[in-house]
């Protein structure tokens, strides 16, 4: 077992009698997923609205909740992976709570980013400037939408070969 592993165990305490209980273990498993969830939404949410309304220290404030968001979010699926579980194999990526998820990640990053670049306000922009940051914003969520679909279509056909390949095997 890694040095990472054994330090999930711990932290997680997946040693504790409670977790021989396949039921118990199987509830507890659910609740943590929705309670994890549930703190990954408030991160959003606060690191969304807090440059908007609180201003640099609320930037601050959100940059700080959105490393701590990105870190658990990392050391969650590397838990994951070391115990050969791949997250990407069968979940949808691009639902509508994706949507929103990165919607309200791209707010706060808007929002941390104008806060701290720009001493005074950062909306004292005249129109075009405005509109030249959402087409650019919008090229870039296209671009990244197509460059996404490419790759899964990649990933199908490169499976489709592998299983095509096994049946001829066979």
């Amino acid at each position: 077992m890694t040095v990472f592993l054994k330090t999930a165990r711990f932290i997680g305490d997946l040693d504790d009698d409670f977790y021989r209980d396949e039921r118990q273990r199987d509830v507890w498993n659910e609740a943590s997923a929705v309670g994890f969830q549930l703190s990954q939404w408030i991160a959003l949410v606060a690191a969304a609205l807090l440059p908007w309304l609180v201003g640099r220290p609320g930037a601050w404030t959100a940059l700080g909740i959105l490393v701590a968001w990105f870190v658990v979010s990392i050391v969650t699926q590397l838990y994951a992976r070391q115990r050969d579980v791949d997250l990407y194999a069968t979940a949808k990526l691009w639902r509508p709570r994706s949507a929103a998820a990165a919607a309200l990640y791209l707010v706060g990053v808007a929002g941390i980013f104008l806060r701290l670049r720009y001493e005074g306000q950062p909306f004292e922009n005249d129109a075009a400037t405005w509109a030249g940051r959402i087409v650019g914003a919008a090229t870039v969520i296209v671009l990244a939408g197509l460059v996404l679909t490419w790759s899964r279509r990649r990933t199908q056909r490169r499976l489709d070969a592998e299983e095509a390949l096994d049946a001829l095997e066979d």
